[in-house]
């Protein structure tokens, strides 16, 4: 039996690189096609498999469409979790629209390329738990189909929304889309970040080790038929669910830096605007791809074998001050403050007077367990008219087509503003709405007043009295 052809781009990111890690361990059944950019890095990195049987290696760039064709051409899977992530994306939005999007398009358009329109071609596309946005208690359990409501000034997440409705809106015959958790990395390095003070520090995470998300990737070539025409959430499982400063205490402590709240004042962090979440549905794709291999504990043990003993004694030894002054030179909210950044405060924390009512850690006290809720979210409904209505009358608009079609029909809809556009059902049950309305710019306080499924979502933890209308929050290469 001839062995299928797999393309796999971003294989020198964690997801991507356990993933060819996991190809390669099939080689038996399938060849490998890699697109990589010919910096030097990647050079070193992938060179060695040039002239290997069963692999070839495009250099090229994903925002070009003659590599993506050379790369398409005579593959049976597509496998693409290629992107130019935040905080760097947010820095260049040009930049990452250009690779996020037009990257994904050429994908497309070189899959329609092949024979038979490409109908033989099994597409998979990773998008991001950043999609959902800000998810704080008592919405922090998200499932496909909730409202795709990206932070402010989280350009990042705008083009994973748009590659996203792309992917569905195509027309390909076989297309997943999966929105991946927070890929937790055993590196010390990787959490002495300044976006770890972005997060508020009760956000829910359900994280995914790199090992975990690269083998589900590779499973996708694995996947019956029906795997596809469908939209996933792609999280570690209720073994690895965490609150965020309940991660922060056991990470810190694994890297000798003791007690964070000793170096790390409470009025650091966000109190909103970031994303993460616990995913009520992230078993779906379990089902599929078995893919819930690690748990919390298991990174947590990853990151205690992964951190060097001089590295645990440097910080057991550095003064509580020295390591504070470090700490706080990454602690963007604060700057913000300091700064009279008004558009990031207000963003971040409502304004100052709310980051001033921040209380200190010993005064700090948790939010109760109580129940998560729906706000709202209807229950998938059936494929009719009336469904469609009720569907759109949810999000304050109208479907105006009086009939259904096929699953790859474009039906026509209109949103509270009285935009027009069209989307195929499937696009709107998976949480894409009015593509007029969605960032940027960010004008959630408008959206939410005739939005009343985002609504619920907005005013968590939002006043209805609010006003921000923001283009970006950040400059570009600020």
């Amino acid at each position: 039996m001839a062995k299928r052809r797999v393309l796999l781009t971003g294989a020198s990111g964690s997801m991507g690189g356990e993933a060819f890690k996991e190809l390669l361990r099939r080689r038996d059944r399938y060849d490998i096609v890699l697109l990589l950019r010919p910096d030097r890095r990647e050079k070193r990195q992938f060179s060695q498999y040039e002239n290997q049987e069963g692999i070839k290696v495009v250099w090229g760039d994903v925002r070009n469409a003659d590599d993506v064709l050379e790369a398409v051409n005579g593959v049976d899977h597509v496998l693409h979790p290629a992107a130019l992530i935040a905080p760097a994306a947010d820095h260049n939005p040009p930049l990452a629209n250009s690779i996020n999007l037009g990257g994904t398009k050429n994908i497309i358009a070189a899959i329609k390329k092949q024979p038979n329109n490409g109908d033989n071609i099994r597409f998979v596309y990773v998008g991001s738990v950043a999609m959902y946005g800000d998810r704080l208690r008592p919405i922090h359990m998200a499932r496909v189909g909730d409202p795709l409501k990206p932070s402010v000034g989280d350009f990042y997440a705008t083009t994973k929304i748009a590659a996203e409705r792309a992917v569905i809106e195509s027309g390909l015959k076989y297309w997943a889309s999966m929105r991946q958790t927070y890929i937790a990395i055993p590196n010390a390095l990787s959490l002495l970040d300044p976006i770890l003070f972005h997060q508020p520090v009760n956000t829910h995470i359900e994280l995914i080790t790199k090992e975990s998300a690269g083998y589900g990737l590779a499973q996708c070539v694995e996947a019956p038929d029906e795997f596809y025409g469908r939209v996933y959430n792609m999280g570690g499982g209720p073994s690895c669910r965490v609150v965020y400063k309940d991660y922060l205490e056991r990470m810190m402590r694994v890297y000798g830096l003791g007690d964070y709240r000793k170096i790390m004042p409470l009025n650091w962090f966000a109190l909103r605007n970031f994303h993460c979440c616990w995913y009520e549905d992230s078993w779906v794709l379990n089902e599929y791809l078995g893919h819930w291999r690690h748990s919390l504990e298991d990174h947590c043990r990853q990151a205690e074998d992964a951190t060097p003993w001089y590295v645990k004694l440097g910080a057991r030894m550095a003064p509580t001050v020295a390591i504070r002054a470090f700490m706080k030179r990454m602690a963007d909210p604060l700057k913000w403050v300091q700064n009279g950044e008004e558009q990031k405060v207000k963003a971040f924390f409502g304004s100052r007077e709310a980051w001033e009512r921040i209380p200190d850690w010993e005064d700090y006290v948790a939010e109760p367990a109580k129940e998560w809720e729906r706000h709202g979210r209807l229950e998938q409904d059936e494929d009719t008219v009336d469904g469609m209505q009720r569907l759109a009358q949810s999000r304050g608009g109208q479907c105006l087509s009086t009939e259904l079609g096929g699953v790859n029909t474009k039906l026509r809809w209109r949103c509270g503003f009285g935009h027009e556009w069209q989307a195929t059902a499937l696009c709107v049950r998976a949480g894409h709405w009015c593509p007029e309305c969605a960032p940027p710019p960010w004008d959630y306080d408008a959206i939410a007043k005739v939005d009343p499924l985002l609504a619920g979502f907005y005013y968590n933890n939002h006043d209805k009295n609010e006003s921000q209308k923001v283009e970006y929050l950040y400059c570009p290469n600020e």
